[in-house]
């Protein structure tokens, strides 16, 4: 069963009584970065904006762990947000390893908590399929305003929100 449920500019990130039980996954893809051909880019100043906009969607969210691959450009997305969160630890992953092996490393390490992923716009929906067992949309290279919310129970199937926060991507 797959639950889509439309865009939300200010998606609430609180556990509910339903989604206390199980894991919750949270994957964004890096914020808007400087143009140019650099494999690595910074962030631009739009997108050093759009970060601390995710901090201020996540503020209440209750992060046991952040992962970010091994670009400054996810990092950089992060840490407004692991700034936020101080206990929340801090992980990286191998953005081009096999997505099902992160998904299951993720569900394993977290079965009861609720985890931020930010990563490159082509690697989230194969990860996002993976956590789910389902199919979630790709996004397209430069949106960058798209938060999947993945819940993970024993008792039913996964539930997915496709939101959208801090505005439109540019």
């Amino acid at each position: 069963m797959l639950l889509l449920v439309g865009c939300s500019t200010t998606p609430s990130m609180r556990p509910t009584a339903s989604s206390a039980a199980g894991a919750t996954f949270l994957l964004v893809p890096n914020a808007d970065t400087v143009a140019g051909n650099d494999e690595d880019p910074p962030l631009s100043p739009a997108g050093l904006a759009r970060a601390q906009r995710l901090a201020q969607a996540l503020a209440d969210a209750p992060l046991a762990a952040i992962y970010t691959d091994e670009f400054q450009r996810t990092q950089q997305t992060a840490a407004p947000v692991a700034a936020q969160h101080p206990r929340a630890q801090r992980l990286r992953y191998f953005s081009r390893g096999p997505a099902d092996d992160s998904a299951r490393q993720w569900r394993a390490a977290h079965p009861h908590d609720t985890v931020l992923v930010v990563g490159q716009p082509s690697t989230l929906a194969p990860l996002a399929d993976a956590l789910c067992g389902c199919t979630v949309r790709p996004l397209r290279d430069g949106e960058t305003d798209r938060l999947l919310r993945i819940h993970l129970s024993a008792r039913a199937a996964a539930q997915v929100q496709d939101m959208r926060y801090g505005g439109p991507s540019p």
